[in-house]
């Protein structure tokens, strides 16, 4: 299993700032787009991690959608 996040999205949820983070834990990339990319969150292939790591455990998406002003 591996854990990738990307520190910056342009497009992680449908609010409206929706630019953010987005941690995944998967065992592939490929995988890591297809469970991040679910509801608001749209990661583009060109958009790769910032970081992968080897971990433990299981799937897990956290999005963290950028506050904003309001």
């Amino acid at each position: 299993m591996k854990v990738f996040v990307w520190e910056r999205v342009d497009k992680c949820s449908d609010s409206y700032h929706e630019a953010g983070g987005v941690v995944v834990f998967a065992d592939t990339l490929d995988r890591a787009f297809e469970i991040a990319n679910v509801g608001g969150c749209q990661i583009r292939r060109d958009e790769e991690p910032d970081e992968v790591r080897e971990v433990e455990g299981g799937e897990a998406v956290y999005v963290m959608p950028d506050a904003g002003c309001c």
